[in-house]
């Protein structure tokens, strides 16, 4: 009985997650000397109103689309070989591909750095002109040991009409659509 829970245990995985969630945006990563990742969020006042579709679950190993950013991030590491594998939750905002810039490609924190990224405010110092996002993640292995690197957007909130989403519109209570006469 001992012998089997012993076996059980060690043949079990451990999964350490990040999660920002669909209001809030990653501007920074943390990687601690033990290698555990810290995933900085913030929910810049120019984005209150705005929500991103992230899945449930952190499953992707990259987000490449011009329309999406680090949702969360999921660690799993295997107790046989100690290996570890990263997964991403890649979260879609369609707005990301006419109001976003790529800015960097490949920023490299390796263990016992961080990143964070900028935002800047307009003239009083009371809005979010734009900001810089983490929108992708990627784990590499190098002669000095594994390193992350990180893309990085920026994200001009400053320029976007105060409306509404379509799909926001006909979620709310009551929604009626148009009526059109034949």
């Amino acid at each position: 009985m001992i012998l089997r829970s012993i076996l059980i245990a060690t043949s079990l995985s451990v999964t350490l997650a990040e999660f920002c969630g669909n209001n809030r945006i990653p501007f920074g990563i943390e990687v601690h000397k033990d290698g555990h990742l810290a995933l900085l969020c913030s929910r810049p006042n120019c984005h209150e109103k705005r929500y991103a579709e992230c899945p449930e679950r952190a499953l992707s190993t990259s987000c490449s689309s011009n329309t999406s950013w680090v949702g969360g991030l999921q660690r799993t590491i295997d107790n046989h070989s100690f290996n570890f594998r990263l997964f991403l939750m890649c979260c879609e905002y369609p707005l990301m591909a006419q109001y976003g810039q790529l800015m960097f490609t490949n920023v490299v924190v390796r263990r016992g750095e961080f990143f964070e990224a900028e935002e800047k405010y307009d003239k009083n110092d009371e809005d979010v002109v734009h900001f810089d996002l983490i929108s992708n993640l990627q784990k590499g292995m190098d002669d000095r040991g594994e390193y992350y690197s990180l893309t990085i957007h920026r994200y001009y909130c400053g320029q976007i009409p105060d409306s509404p989403p379509e799909w926001y519109l006909k979620k709310n209570w009551p929604f009626w659509p148009e009526m059109t006469t034949v």
